[in-house]
């Protein structure tokens, strides 16, 4: 299934709120939101997917802008019961390159980029709470993928999260274990995610530093940078 701008359904309850959000911001600055957690599964998907929130973020000078609006607008936690959650842009963790399949658009002057669904997967499945294992169930009965092939090979795009935590995160889950609770659920088998998930990825990464030639590092250093023009020139 292809996900693209003409297919975001603007009358689900997300669409909506997010509308309502652009067409109150102020033209400028402009601001990149991106829209991650169950909305894009609303958006694009099953409209009756619903949760109690709408999660975002902004880019690194804009959050606190956003996060202050929403809180005027009274579209904030506790202000409301449908609510815009504001993120820090550090709370979203998915694949390497999600923003190479999220999906954008312009709306009153502002861009929106929404996560792809799988990597909304990605990003719920460090969690895989109950609520989280239905959207994995939504996705792949309403589109037919990810089949186990391409989720797999998905993940290794996001074998960083694999790695142990530091001792000071709070964040709840295991990946290694919730990836063997999923992999039950949906494709009805156990799964070694250390052989069929990190293992790979690893060697692909290891296979990518081996063909860097050692000897360019050298070549650079040697090479003579041209003196700049001298103002006398001109």
């Amino acid at each position: 299934m292809v996900f693209a701008a003409e297919h975001i359904d603007w009358q689900t309850n997300a669409g909506r709120l997010l509308d309502r959000l652009v067409a109150k911001l102020p033209s400028a600055p402009r601001l990149e939101i991106n829209v991650f957690g169950s909305a894009p599964l609303q958006l694009f998907i099953e409209r009756t997917f619903v949760s109690e929130d709408v999660d975002l973020f902004a880019t690194e000078d804009g959050w606190l802008l956003l996060e202050r609006f929403v809180t005027e607008q009274a579209w904030g936690k506790g202000q409301t019961e449908f609510y815009i959650q504001v993120c820090d842009p550090l709370a979203f963790k998915s694949t390497f390159d999600w923003r190479v399949r999220a999906i954008e658009v312009e709306r009153h002057g502002h861009l929106f980029r929404f996560v792809h669904p799988w990597d909304v997967l990605v990003s719920k499945l460090q969690r895989l709470e109950e609520k989280d294992l239905n959207a994995f169930r939504l996705v792949v009965a309403k589109t037919g993928h990810p089949t186990e092939g391409e989720f797999l090979r998905h993940l290794q795009k996001a074998v960083d999260l694999y790695r142990p935590k530091f001792d000071e995160e709070t964040q709840s889950g295991d990946m290694t274990v919730n990836t063997r609770i999923l992999w039950r659920e949906l494709w009805g088998r156990d799964i070694d995610p250390r052989a069929e998930i990190i293992r790979p990825a690893v060697e692909r990464t290891n296979r990518a530093h081996s063909d860097f030639d050692p000897t360019l590092k050298g070549q650079l250093a040697n090479v003579k940078i041209p003196a700049a023009p001298s103002s006398e020139n001109y």
